[in-house]
């Protein structure tokens, strides 16, 4: 379980989040969704400690993020898992290499127990043999399941995937979703989603978190979603659809 603890952040004296405050638990889809500008990825950021909040406070499970060392933060730090936008695979590395990329840095293991891992997280993301390709030789949808691998191979308690479907064909969008899913219960982590893909949000939600002009304007899961009578959420579910048709 992650906690935000009225959490607040501002640049040049402009605030992006406002005491905002939310409970991410354990074994489900965490998604934070809203418009560009909006803070979810600047919540997200916050939270994982990309970027220091002006107040408030961050717990992982028991731990106060905030309060800790550099040491405690670097050891925190090997029980998440990231999947940035776009795979951000190292184009000079091949599949294998990038898996085992997190393994060579964070631990003391030998070449063929970390070899051992790589191929239990790629099977585990429906690739088999593709050890030695390198990522331009992958398509899109692979080189994202590569990055899962990757962002798995530590075992993390915490899994981060800031908007994990970009640049994703539909039907790709949600074979990554089913595949997130799944790994989240399978491996009973805390899994939280920066996404704008309502596709996501409406399979997948089990907790949905909609951020407005960096507050906290509806809280709810993938069916309440669409019975709620909030205006807001309701206007940029209208708007997210509407913009969706438009560019198909």
């Amino acid at each position: 379980m992650i906690k935000a603890e009225n959490i607040s952040k501002s640049f040049q004296g402009t605030n992006v989040l406002n005491d905002v405050s939310a409970t991410f638990k354990k074994g489900q889809n965490n998604l934070i969704i809203g418009q560009s500008g909006s803070g979810k990825t600047v919540m997200m950021k916050c939270i994982v400690g990309l970027l220091e909040v002006d107040k408030g406070n961050i717990f992982y499970d028991d731990r106060n993020f905030n309060k800790m060392s550099f040491k405690q933060r670097k050891e925190l730090r090997r029980e998440i898992g990231m999947l940035f936008q776009g795979g951000a695979l190292f184009d000079s590395m091949n599949v294998e290499e990038n898996v085992m990329f997190p393994l060579t840095m964070f631990t003391k293991w030998t070449y063929k127990e970390r070899q051992d891992r790589v191929n239990f997280c790629l099977e585990r993301v429906n690739l088999n043999n593709v050890n030695h390709l390198y990522p331009d030789e992958l398509s899109g949808g692979m080189q994202k399941r590569v990055a899962i691998a990757r962002a798995i191979s530590m075992n993390p308690k915490y899994l981060f995937c800031d908007e994990p479907n970009s640049g994703l064909d539909p039907r790709t969008s949600v074979m990554i979703d089913e595949l997130i899913d799944e790994l989240t219960r399978d491996f009973e982590m805390t899994t939280i989603i920066n996404t704008h893909d309502m596709n996501s949000v409406l399979s997948m939600g089990d907790q949905i978190i909609f951020i407005n002009k960096g507050e906290i304007a509806w809280k709810g899961n993938k069916d309440e979603i669409l019975t709620t009578n909030n205006k807001t959420i309701n206007d940029f579910v209208y708007v997210t659809e509407m913009a969706k048709r438009l560019k198909g």
